[in-house]
């Protein structure tokens, strides 16, 4: 039997190796019958798996739905060449985004880049408007008259909300920020100064005849459908204030766990576990003498956190090698103790007693050598005493130079990662000290993503605050108007929030990106509806719905994909969208009018 072992350094290699332990099965199963499969798992394997598993869901579930789009924007628009000028201002966009960050930062985050793609959605939203209304009119000049300000001010309000990202503490919500705030910028300045210019010279909205159709419909008069928005909105609003916003800061939670590796896991922890989680933490210092004195302070932290029943038991690693300063204090203590006096009592009493029991006083002559001696202290992990693979587990040198020394504890309880749990109070009073130090990066990116979750939902809030300041300013100062374009931005956010909570979905690193584009969508939607409600011209208003829903068909295809796939993090983020969208195209579609027309009642 041959079995060729590859080395992990490709994808298609490490396909090869993780694949080795079934061929090894395959072999062996044909000249041993009872002969059982290994397991494995690791970081290694998880990975493959997990990117495995993202490169499969974008392949179809997003390429599936691309597809889909466009033969929907094929039968809608009836010409090959619309489809050009839909996706030419995105790719500007795109570009233009890159280059100014490269310009900014000379470098940024790959996956920032990769998950801002989900942005492009509302930068087709205002390709969509400028089409869609040239469609109806044929006239590049009076699209522009009546795009510039409803895109511009949609526009601006986006990058607001956006650059609300750039103020968190983390590199790669500030380059998503950064990356979709030029995207955006870039595609609306491309779609007011490039595109009227590419536009036909002639209307042609005879295609739009169903769209126009479900447009007139007097949806926003229907008391069933306002009194089940209502109930929605109360519900989701008191979920939301009951329970806040839930956020769940466990990074595993965002992996593909694969059949195989957690088949390998369970079999591992039957076996070894014994309800108990090791974990490890290390003192430092510039020199290892330096590391073995900051460890008093570790072993000060961790007895106490014992006598609390936090921790059960952990490696004395200073029992084992001792600092110079305490040889010291140990030798001078001896030396202090073992006084002539002392001695010489020792002398009388040992040579009156050790006859009684059949001893001979000179026996004890070794002690009396060993208590007189003269001891120098020494650096034990250079005497040579301890097996170097053993003594490797309890000190080392690290890479940036410091000399850590370590121990493992433990702890009782490590179930629950949270900010209350057991094992996050450990590491907690551990960290605390400067020179005590957590050997596990997954306590600093929970304690990293509960920061950011808390400096994004005051961003949020405050994003919030500058799109209202905006609206006010641009409908000068009627704050009716205002409060009525805002309203479906916040009653959105709330839905969104309550509706997770409601089903148990909790904020993670990526939904938190891609909540900014739900409030991002939501913002422009408000603005278009509102736009065609106060415009003079009437048609307006349908206008813009057109391009509302055919920019919420194409976002929802898109979203509702994701609930297809089979990874956590993507069918997290599709839940999430999906309700945002929905919220917004709904309230926008649906309340904004009715409520306008309500206060409108008494008008001629």
């Amino acid at each position: 039997m041959n079995i060729k072992v590859a080395k992990a350094d490709s994808p298609k290699r490490m396909k090869d190796f993780l694949d080795l332990p079934a061929r090894i099965y395959s072999g062996c199963a044909q000249y041993v019958p009872d002969f059982r499969s290994d397991s494995y798992h690791g970081t290694p394997a998880s990975g493959f798996y997990n990117s495995t598993q993202i490169k499969h869901d974008l392949t179809t579930t997003i390429s599936g739905a691309m597809l889909l789009v466009l033969l929907l924007l094929m039968l809608i628009f009836r010409r090959w060449d619309t489809i050009p000028l839909l996706l030419i201002p995105v790719v500007f966009g795109t570009l233009f985004s890159l280059s100014m960050m490269y310009w900014l930062k000379g470098q940024f985050s790959l996956l920032a880049l990769g998950i801002g793609g989900v942005v492009l959605g509302v930068a087709l939203s205002y390709v969509l408007h400028v089409l869609t209304h040239d469609k109806y009119i044929g006239d590049a000049e009076q699209t522009l008259r009546d795009q510039t300000k409803p895109v511009l001010l949609g526009c601006l309000t986006t990058i607001g909300s956006f650059a609300g990202l750039i103020f968190i503490k983390t590199d790669l919500l500030q380059d998503f920020g950064i990356f979709a705030a030029l995207a955006i910028l870039g595609t609306t300045l491309f779609s007011l100064v490039y595109l009227p210019q590419m536009l036909p010279a002639k209307a042609n909205a005879s295609h739009f005849q169903l769209i126009d159709r479900i447009n007139n419909y007097p949806i926003d008069r229907s008391k069933p459908l306002l009194i089940l928005i209502a109930i929605v909105l109360v519900v989701s609003i008191t979920s939301y204030l009951w329970r806040g916003t839930q956020f769940d800061a466990d990074m595993h939670n965002l992996g593909y766990d694969d059949a195989l590796t957690e088949h390998s896991e369970n079999v591992l922890r039957e076996k070894t576990s014994t309800g108990d989680k090791q974990k490890y933490f290390a003192s430092k210092g510039r020199t290892m003498e330096e590391a073995i004195e900051h460890f008093a302070a570790l072993e000060h932290k961790l007895d106490s956190l014992q006598q609390l029943g936090l921790v059960k038991d952990y490696t004395h690693t200073n029992k084992i090698f001792v600092s110079l300063k305490e040889q010291q204090e140990r030798i001078n203590a001896w030396q202090h103790y073992w006084t002539p006096e002392r001695l010489s009592l020792a002398r009388r009493l040992i040579a009156e007693t050790a006859p009684q029991a059949e001893l001979r006083p000179e026996a004890f002559e070794t002690f009396f050598e060993t208590a007189q001696a003269e001891y120098e202290s020494d650096k034990l992990y250079e005497a040579g005493l301890i097996p170097p693979g053993y003594q490797s587990t309890l000190m080392e040198e690290s890479y940036g130079g410091d000399y850590l020394c370590f121990t493992s504890v433990r702890c009782a309880n490590d179930s629950v990662r949270s900010s209350e749990s057991d094992y996050i109070r450990i590491c907690d009073a551990v960290a605390s000290d400067p020179d005590l130090l957590v050997l596990d990066t997954y306590y600093y990116t929970t304690a990293t993503l509960m920061q950011m979750s808390n400096d994004f939902d005051v961003l949020q809030w405050l994003s919030m605050v500058f799109v209202f300041v905006v609206l006010l300013v641009s409908f000068r100062f009627r704050w009716k108007l205002a409060v009525l374009s805002f309203m479906p931005i916040l009653l959105s956010w709330l839905v969104v929030l309550g509706v997770m909570n409601i089903f148990g979905v909790r904020f993670n690193l990526i939904s938190i990106i891609i909540s900014t584009f739900i409030f991002g969508i939501g913002v422009d939607y408000s603005i278009f509806v509102m736009n065609g409600l106060t415009a003079k011209d009437s048609q307006q208003l349908r206008y813009h719905k057109t391009a509302i829903l055919l920019s919420a068909l194409i976002l929802m295809i898109t979203v509702s994909s994701m609930l297809l796939a089979g990874h956590p993090a993507i069918r997290s983020v599709g839940f999430s969208t999906l309700v945002g969208l929905l919220s917004a195209i709904i309230l926008s579609y649906v309340l904004q009018p009715a409520i306008y027309r309500w206060l409108n009642r008494n008008s001629p």
